[in-house]
């Protein structure tokens, strides 16, 4: 008897089943997509939850950040099964899963074009590992540092004014931010951080502020909700008429263009905040 006829009497595998299976899966994920972004679009504080997610999971795209957001918004660290036991660390029975997209092989289109199509991929939160009791607080950064790389990050200078009705105003015009004197510190970044995000929008992608007021806000928010920065100026309570009646396509469209921005700012902060960061003495690097 051959080594294989051990596998003899099972059921035989069914490729047009399995791959109905995964379309089947496929579908269910791109659901609750949807699901979820009707969600948003009709509450502020779920929005704000995507927020929250894709700020912190900065590189996610927007599809997997809405996905985190619907199955774990709590989430702090995820990796797959292989990612952890690398970190060793593994997870645990009866661990809560959460479905992600990640690029699938290229494949050629009928019309001859190439395409790029989406498999699933299931990662796991730290604290369904057995790495939970290990995991590092997140490393604050001060204000001066977190000022200094805003400064870093945006693309026109900045000039501190006395007398402005708002902390922080970008003149397109001028190319320069206008600073009011005399903030709090947090008042000072989230001011900046949102007129940042106004000049990436209309220096960098041709947007005027008039359209990107609001994805402006929610970039600054992202980033303030990032290094821990007090959020509690920020409101959500319900969405622009605007988004709120937006078709899906464009309103995921919308947060595509924020997380793009969110991230060519978040990049040069890292560059900053690394740059700046103090050397370890010889103690420290035992």
């Amino acid at each position: 008897m051959g080594i294989y006829d051990i596998f003899s009497g099972g059921r035989p595998f069914d490729k047009a089943e399995w791959a109905a299976q995964k379309q089947a899966q496929r579908e269910e994920i791109y659901e609750q997509i949807d699901n979820t972004c009707k969600k948003m679009m009709a509450d502020g504080s779920a929005f704000r939850q995507y927020l929250d997610i894709q700020g912190h999971f900065d590189r996610y795209s927007v599809n997997n950040a809405i996905l985190v957001t619907a199955q774990m918004p709590e989430a702090m660290q995820l990796k797959d099964s292989n990612g952890w036991k690398q970190s060793h660390a593994y997870v645990e029975k009866g661990a809560q899963k959460i479905t992600i997209l990640e690029p699938g092989k290229p494949y050629q289109r009928e019309d001859g074009t190439t395409a790029f199509g989406c498999q699933m991929k299931v990662v796991y939160d730290i604290s369904q590992t057995t790495a939970k009791d290990r995991q590092k607080p997140q490393e604050l950064k001060s204000m001066r540092e977190l000022v200094a790389a805003m400064i870093d990050a945006s693309p026109v200078s900045f000039v501190p004014i006395e007398e402005l009705e708002l902390p922080a105003f970008y003149d397109s015009g001028q190319q320069t931010i206008f600073i009011q004197t005399g903030l709090s510190e947090e008042q000072l970044f989230t001011g900046m951080a949102k007129e940042v995000s106004a000049a990436v929008f209309d220096f960098k992608h041709k947007e005027s502020r008039d359209n990107s007021e609001f994805k402006s806000y929610c970039v600054a928010y992202m980033v303030s909700s990032r290094y821990g920065v007090d959020t509690k100026a920020f409101h959500f309570g319900q969405l622009p008429k605007e988004y709120a009646d937006m078709d899906m396509q464009t309103f995921k469209g919308e947060l595509g263009k924020m997380r793009d921005v969110l991230g060519e700012i978040q990049n040069d902060m890292y560059k900053s905040l690394g740059k700046n960061k103090p050397a370890k003495s010889k103690g420290q690097e035992r």
